[in-house]
């Protein structure tokens, strides 16, 4: 049986153009370009000359703050980081030592100052200081002697210094070693 004559009229009509896939990718590439294009665009011929004026700016800074030290400003610089560093790295590998400092500071009376440090064998320290007043001295002797890391204490000599309106004194210590937990 034949097919009615409707039927052959739907089917024989060419169906509407609709764009393909083709089409689509060719829109989305193309915008993609378009976007990529822009940013580059922006960030040669925009952020860079802004990024590059900013650098100009901080040499220009950078070399007048260069120009304004004198070399002999900078030898001593250089000999004063010199000095820094390598007592760092004393300090560094040696713990007794640290050990100590962090002992004397939390040993020491609030009115007192230190001056001079001299070690003297493997266990006698000698320190002169200066203290607002003669009571500080005593506190301070009494605070070495009721310390358990010291052994004995020899305050020889207190002064009054008209100068300075301070009291110096000078003061030995003889250590009992450091453990290793001990602050």
């Amino acid at each position: 049986m034949p097919l009615p004559q409707k039927v052959l009229d739907t089917l024989s009509r060419e169906p509407p153009q609709t764009p393909g896939w083709s089409v689509s990718l060719l829109s989305f590439s193309g915008g993609l370009l378009f976007i990529v294009l822009a940013i580059y665009f922006g960030l040669a011929y925009g952020y860079e000359p802004y990024v590059q004026a900013q650098v100009d700016a901080l040499n220009t800074k950078l070399n007048m703050v260069a120009n304004s030290i004198s070399p002999a400003q900078a030898a001593q610089l250089a000999t004063f980081y010199s000095q820094i560093t390598n007592l760092k790295d004393v300090l560094a590998s040696r713990t007794e030592l640290s050990q100590l400092f962090s002992w004397l500071e939390k040993n020491t009376e609030a009115n007192v100052y230190y001056s001079s440090l001299q070690f003297s064998g493997g266990s006698k320290i000698s320190l002169q200081g200066s203290a607002v007043s003669e009571a500080d001295v005593n506190e301070q002797a009494a605070i070495f002697e009721s310390s358990p890391q010291v052994s004995s204490v020899n305050l020889s000599t207190v002064s009054f210094d008209d100068n300075g309106k301070v009291w110096k004194f000078s003061v030995t210590l003889d250590m009992k070693p450091f453990s290793s937990t001990t602050p």
